[in-house]
Parts: C-alpha cells; structure tokens; sequence
C-alpha cells in the first residue's frame, strides 16, 4: 500500500474528522465556560501553532487573515496576508478563531494565564483569568473535560437508541464463534462445535445456564476440559484446550479461560430515557477501564508498548470507517473518554497540571510567582513533547 494510495487518504481523513471534532469540542468546553464566568478569550486554535487562518471580527467589519509560511515570506515580501469582509451590522469581538497547521493539536489563549503559549504578561484587568474567583478557574479549566465526557454520553445514547440493543438469551446455546486478529479459530470451533449448538456438560458436570458454563471455563486457563454438546440433536464429546486470556476488571488485570464461544443474543430496541442510562453506565466503564490500563502500566503491569498515540488513533479511525459510521462514531466516544482522563492527569501543560495548580493556590491562599509557573509549564511542555515523540516512533515502528 503506496503513501498516497486512496487507503491512506481515507485513513488520513477518518482521523481528521475524529480528532478534529474532538479536539474542537474539547475546546469549545474550555471557550464556552471562560465566557460564562466573564475571562476574555484571545485566541480559539483548532490545531497547534504555527497559524494558517484566522478570522476576527471588527468594528469595520469580519477580517480574514492568511499567515505565509516563513518559507515563503521572502518571495511574497510579506508574512499575512489580510482580507476585509464588510458586515451591515459589525460588532467588535475579543476572540481570534484561528485554524493552524498542526492538525493534532488546540487551544484556547485566555487573558492573563499562564499556559502553553508561555506568555507570562498579567495586568490584573478583571476580565483575566487570575482575577477570577478560584472556583471559576477551576470550572474553566474543567470545561474541555467536561465536554468530552458529555460528548461520550451523547454518542453511546444516540448510538443504541437508533439501532437498539442485545440482551443475552436463557440457555447454553451457543450464539457465535469468537475469533481474533492474534488467534482466527479458538478451540470450540476447532473441536467442531458450531453456532445453535448446545453445551451440555463440561468435565462432566451439567450446564443448563450460561453463567454455570462461563464461570467453569474461565476458572480453567491453559487447562484440559472435556465438554458434551448437542448438534442437532446428535450428542458430541471432545477433550478442549481452554485459553488463556488476560483482561482488565476493578481489581487488575487478570487471567480467565476461553473456549471461544458467546451466547445467543436477542435484539430489541431502546427507549429514550433508557438510552440515557445506557450511555452514562458505558462512559463510566470506559473511564474506569482507562484509568485500571493507567494505573497498570504505573506499576509495571502493562508495557508501554501497549501505548498508542496519533498514528495507532489514525489507523484504528480509518478502520472504523470503512466498518461504518455507526463504528467511526462508538470509536470516537471511547476516544472522548480517553482524552477526558487524559487531560485530568495532574501533569504540567495539561487541564490537571492547571487544576493543581490553581488548587495550590487556593490553598496557600496567593498565586504562585509568574516565573515559577512559567518553569513548571516549560518542563511540562518538554516532557509531554518527549512523550508524544516516543509514542509516534513506536507507533510507526508498528506499521
């Protein structure tokens, strides 16, 4: 597959368009809450600096400006270059919407704070951010975050309220036979079990439930079982090799038994208000799943080569794509989810970094000196930068 194949420029796309709308509508959070609480928004970037566009309104009316590359600033004998659009009704605003040229990235610049811009220039006007009450800082910096996780709730609801749900079926019927990129055939379909068959027995124990069957197996990885089964109505014994699988749950990671094998599932459509329930409980789940992957890889569980960055994201998004946009959009809200724990990690250069700090403050009872917080982002900044770097060269070194 060439660089420029049309594979590539749809994966390229689908990334765009999932990190695009997540990046703005974490902005957005950010944007929206800093003008409810009255602090004057600068800047409003999707995508990291250098600019490319920007618009702004002005008192004589809507300017567009075109930011040339330093490349070609000398030929062009200029470095922007501005258009004026005439409004019948202009009105001044504060906030310069910008679209710059690294696309994985955005911000919102906010008067009188000390962020990624490393702009240290503060002149105690009310509507700077240091001169808010703290719980507007706070509620401020919380706002991307906050976004996020209602952007996950929106989706999940919306998904399963336009195409239902499954519910499992009483029995030990089997429904289908699993299957992975790492292992195609497990052992039950090996063995010669099939979809409508029926588990009866597993080391000679009787299963009429499900849960019976399940808890059995999954208590016996990498063991030798011997499982009984119906196939209409002719009854079939083999010996099975279970597998070995390890998962995350509330306790850690840990190992369970597979055969490969899922129960019959029954379709039926959902409710509005249940949808709500649905998508709160599954924005809940992948939040605590994050947070358990997190913690393991602190203490040593998980490897960082289970670390994905922006190409692992690209890829996946553009499988998704090409499944549907019912996958592009449940891939998105996991995603949402991921950027909304991520972004509350208490690092410098991050919303948890700005969180601790303002909290700090608040406790000390007086901010901390420009410099020292300028300190604190640029060694944040560095080492998310190293982070970001070392999560893209293993990415690629994956492809």
């Amino acid at each position: 597959m060439g660089f420029f194949s049309i594979d590539t420029l749809f994966t390229i796309m689908a990334a765009i368009f999932t990190l695009g709308i997540l990046i703005l509508i974490h902005e957005l959070g950010h944007f929206m809450v800093a003008r409810m609480v009255g602090i004057r928004v600068e800047r409003f970037s999707i995508g990291m600096p250098p600019r490319l566009l920007s618009i702004q309104n002005k008192v004589d009316g809507l300017w567009a400006k075109l930011f040339i590359p330093w490349f070609l600033q000398r030929p062009f004998d200029a470095e922007t270059v501005e258009f004026r659009m005439p409004r019948k009704h202009p009105k001044a605003s504060d906030t310069e919407y910008a679209l710059s040229w690294t696309p994985f990235g955005g911000y919102v610049k906010m008067s009188g704070m000390i962020d990624e811009s490393m702009d240290g220039e503060i002149s105690g006007k009310p509507w700077e951010f240091q001169s808010k009450k703290r719980w507007q800082q706070l509620l401020t910096i919380s706002g991307g975050v906050i976004m996020n996780a209602i952007l996950a709730f929106v989706i999940f609801s919306g998904i399963v309220l336009a195409t239902g749900m499954d519910e499992p079926v009483e029995g030990t019927f089997v429904g289908s036979l699993v299957s992975t990129e790492d292992r195609p055939v497990f052992p039950a379909e090996a063995a010669g079990i099939k979809e409508n068959d029926q588990i009866v027995s597993i080391n000679g124990q009787s299963v009429s439930e499900w849960e019976e069957l399940t808890l059995i197996v999954q208590d016996l990885p990498g063991e030798l079982i011997a499982v009984e089964w119906l196939s209409s109505g002719v009854r079939h014994a083999d010996s099975i090799m279970v597998v070995k699988e390890t998962v995350p749950t509330a306790e850690g990671n840990i190992d369970i038994g597979m055969m490969g094998i899922g129960r019959v599932l029954d379709h039926r459509d959902v409710g509005f208000f249940e949808s709500f329930s649905f998508g709160a409980r599954s924005t809940y789940m992948f939040g605590t799943l994050m947070a358990r992957g997190f913690w393991s890889m602190i203490t040593g569980e998980t490897s960082m080569d289970q670390v994905g960055g922006p190409v692992m994201i690209a890829q996946m998004a553009g499988e998704m794509a090409r499944r549907g946009w019912i996958d592009i959009f449940y891939f998105m809200a996991i995603i949402s989810v991921n950027l909304a724990f991520i972004n509350i990690l208490p690092i410098p250069g991050l919303d948890g970094g700005h969180f601790l700090i303002i909290s700090i403050e608040g406790i000390i009872r007086r901010p901390l000196p420009v410099n020292v917080k300028l300190v604190i982002q640029q060694v944040g900044m560095l080492f998310l930068l190293g982070l970001i770097l070392f999560i893209t060269i293993q990415d690629i070194a994956r492809l």
